[in-house]
């Protein structure tokens, strides 16, 4: 077929879920990625009983549908082998079908119907009142009597006041638009039935309660402290909740306890959290032994540490969930659930004390050797091991046993788009669910092979199991034309504790009063936490802004701007959604704004949906790298420049290395003016319109990149030349050399073709095109929390 395989991946141990024996048919179970491809560029993928049920029909089910989605393989070409995503993502009406997504379910919780025999209820409002809410928000749509199907306007985040009561007959389906539900209390489904919850970005929910909260539009009453928790599920039924990115909660994620029942949790992608999931409310509260969940196609990931799930009484289907991360156990219980595991995947960690994948917990072996508790083809990484129980045979799996879940490889496809997905009017195809694919390969195998990852940042650190006492080390770092930015490296370490922001008197703690000081300064975090900036943030000259060992988050008001300054590292910081700051002269909206700054670095930044560009580098700026970045959900993504007609720019030089350029990118990777821009080594596997760019003539040097085009013919082309003739910009020097054109890219060059033009263009040795995937595994911000190493 098309694609050389050896150029996507680096090794045949990344490739041993996603590539088949050389004997092995086109429709086994194991898909040829070649196969795989071929079909799904055809078609865009995201252009979606009784109480108590007998288990073991639920469970058949599930493996029923799995197996009917793999057959439809021959013939359905944009088929996951997911049977969630095959039933409703091939749509590409999906925006006008979208009730058909409650038929989708699958498992305990497959007759959740939602809001699918109600109207359309539009979230145009962020804002949020506990006891009065406003039409037009998102409690007052949940809170109502009658069926409702809820969407949003638009792009927003939501701090909820208290935590959001749902009513029965509810979906939240947050398809269309990228909504977080973050920084306040959360969802809490309790003792109602029939709620769907889709697509919805979940993080950093906090405790509610000691306050009065409507239910409904007749009732409102007191709540006492609540957890913390993502979703709630108390004494609740019928409940589905798919789709979702979940992370940083104060209790669990998601926790299905009193009596709860007939619940699905499913395509979730779950990172830096302790406790994950529990299922039953204590030991002693025996009604949750009518408990019924199904845990499938989800994505265990970065910093989790344990319940994954943890169970209680009832009966529990875990199927091939893909498991890359814990820190003490993944599937733990007590007071004697049911437990089957089935074709899931399971990385254990190095740390050979926590190899177990299973814990029984305060019970003694004499008592919990009677459990039921198996696994049935499950995949066994790294010295990973399941302790099973209970009598094999028993009637809890007479049914089951003879459906054992396929070859747990397929996991890596299934679950290739866990999370909440990019569902735009003009979506992309699937090159994304096969780049997911591929990269989820590689960061495992990072995970456990090895430390070194050919990427020269990362392995003169992150192999450092001293990291957190040696922070400084990064800045001997650095690359590219950014390499003598030196930050805060002779300074004092400064720790961040307070969240809040004070844009004229900052509090002491806080991050402005930190970035204003003149002195040098390492600063760091004391915990996870999200910034809500109400000005732009003014740093100051020799500032590290280090978000390594905590999980911080830039959002929702204005973000960071480097004005007339120098020597400046950012890294490891979450920036998103930035809105314009200032009163008559308002500032751009930018994630980072480089204005007339020098010896600037940004690394390991994950970037995405700002008012204007994620990073801008304007007004004489030079020295400068970007580097590690992972960037998603965005129209212009970087100017380079500040005009066509700023001549001071034509000094400027920028790296741009080791990114990632995601999902829901329109152009500007980057937009260059005037200066020399060395693009070395990024993964480009989304553009909408044209990857890199440019006017005034630029001198452009792109080397050792790979470029995944988009299936639109009318966009092909990784460049664009604005502003000028054919005649004038063939004069220009822009050059290709060593990329990777895939799916139909191609580079027009233009300009001489001497090495001596693009010398100043020249910042650093260029790997391979092949190496890309490994080397750009880790791009963004990492997880370095509780472990020797950073993932």
């Amino acid at each position: 077929h098309t694609i050389p395989l050896s150029s996507l991946l680096t090794s045949t141990t990344s490739l041993q879920f996603l590539i088949p024996r050389a004997d092995q048919a086109v429709m086994e179970i194991q898909i040829p990625l070649s196969f795989m491809f071929l079909f799904l560029l055809v078609v865009p993928s995201c252009i979606c009983s009784s109480p108590l049920e007998d288990p073991e029909l639920v469970v058949e089910e599930v493996q029923k549908s799995i197996n009917a989605s793999r057959r439809n393989l021959a013939f359905l070409s944009c088929v996951t082998g997911n049977p969630i995503d095959d039933c409703w993502r091939c749509d590409q009406n999906w925006e006008k079908n979208r009730k058909r997504l409650a038929d989708c379910a699958i498992g305990f919780g497959k007759h959740a119907i939602g809001g699918r025999d109600g109207k359309i209820y539009v979230v145009s409002d962020p804002g949020d009142d506990p006891v009065k809410p406003k039409p037009g928000t998102l409690r007052y749509g949940v809170i109502q009597e009658e069926p409702l199907w809820i969407i949003f306007k638009r792009d927003m985040v939501i701090k909820l006041k208290q935590e959001l009561m749902m009513n029965s007959f509810k979906t939240i389906d947050g398809r269309g638009a990228s909504v977080h539900i973050a920084g306040g209390p959360c969802i809490t489904i309790q003792y109602v039935s029939n709620v769907i919850i889709h697509g919805i970005n979940i993080h950093d929910c906090k405790q509610g309660g000691n306050a009065y909260v409507r239910d409904s539009p007749t009732h409102y009453g007191w709540r006492t402290l609540s957890d913390g928790d993502g979703v709630s599920i108390f004494g609740g039924s019928h409940v589905w909740v798919d789709h979702c990115s979940l992370s940083n909660c104060r209790d669990g994620l998601i926790d299905a306890i009193h009596g709860s029942t007939a619940i699905t949790i499913s395509n979730n992608y779950m990172t830096h959290h302790n406790k994950v999931m529990l299922l039953g409310h204590s030991d002693t509260f025996t009604r949750d032994k009518n408990m019924q969940v199904t845990i499938a196609f989800n994505h265990f990931g970065e910093g989790l540490v344990q319940r994954m799930p943890r169970c209680r009484h009832g009966y529990f289907h875990v199927v091939n969930n893909d498991y890359t991360q814990w820190r003490m156990y993944a599937i733990g219980g007590s007071a004697a659930p049911t437990i089957n595991s089935q074709g899931n995947r399971f990385l254990a960690p190095n740390d050979n004390t926590f190899k177990e994948v299973t814990k029984r917990e305060n019970t003694p072996e004499s008592k919990w050797k009677s459990w039921n508790w198996r696994s049935t083809g499950d995949m066994m990484l790294n010295g990973a091991f399941f302790r099973a129980s209970g009598g094999g045979a028993s009637s809890s799996y007479a049914r089951a046993s003879s459906l054992a879940a396929k070859p747990s490889s397929v996991v890596s496809s299934i679950t290739a788009s866990a999370g909440s997905l990019l569902c735009r009017k003009d979506p992309e195809f699937v090159v994304q669910e096969v780049q997911k694919s591929i990269n989820g390969s590689l960061r495992r195998k990072l995970g456990y092979l090895s430390c070194g990852t050919g990427n020269p940042i990362d392995d003169c650190w992150r192999c450092d199991p001293k990291w957190e006492r040696n922070r400084k080390r990064l800045a001997s770092c650095g690359i590219g034309f950014g390499k003598h930015a030196i930050g805060g490296k002779y300074g004092k370490v400064y720790v961040v504790s307070d969240p809040s922001d004070e844009p004229v008197k900052p509090k002491p703690g806080t991050l402005r009063h930190a970035v204003i000081q003149h002195d040098p300064l390492w600063i760091i975090f004391k915990h996870d936490m999200v910034i809500k900036l109400r000005m732009d943030l003014l740093v100051n000259s020799y500032k590290t802004i280090d978000g390594r060992g905590a999980n911080v988050h830039l959002a929702g008001g204005p973000c960071i701007k480097v004005h007339n300054k120098t020597n400046i590292i950012i890294h490891g910081l979450h920036i998103h959604h930035c809105k314009r700051g200032g009163g008559s002269l308002r500032s751009d909206g930018d994630g980072i704004t480089i204005f007339a700054g020098t010896h600037v670095w940004v690394d390991h930044c994950t970037l995405s949906n700002c008012f204007d560009g994620l990073i801008d580098v304007v007004h004489g700026s030079t020295a400068i790298t970007i580097s590690n970045n992972y960037m998603t959900h965005h129209n212009k993504v970087m100017l380079l420049g500040h005009s066509d007609s700023y001549k001071d720019d034509k000094n400027m030089q920028v790296t741009i290395a080791f990114n990632r350029f995601g999902e829901g990118l329109g152009g500007r990777m980057p937009r260059c003016r005037f200066g020399y821009f060395h693009v070395v080594n990024n993964d480009y596997t989304h553009w909408q319109q044209y990857a890199i760019g440019g006017s005034s003539s630029p001198t452009i040097f792109s080397q050792g990149n790979r470029f995944i085009a988009s299936n639109d013919e009318d966009h092909k082309e990784v460049t664009k030349h604005f502003g000028s003739s054919e005649r004038e910009w063939r004069k220009w020097n822009w050059r290709s050399e060593g990329d990777l054109m895939l799916n139909g890219a191609y580079f027009t060059a233009s300009g001489g073709r001497g090495a001596a033009r693009y010398d100043k263009a020249s910042s650093m040795g260029a790997r391979p095109p092949m190496l890309v995937p490994s080397i750009t595994a880790g791009a963004g911000a990492l997880s370095c929390k509780n472990t020797n190493l950073c993932h």
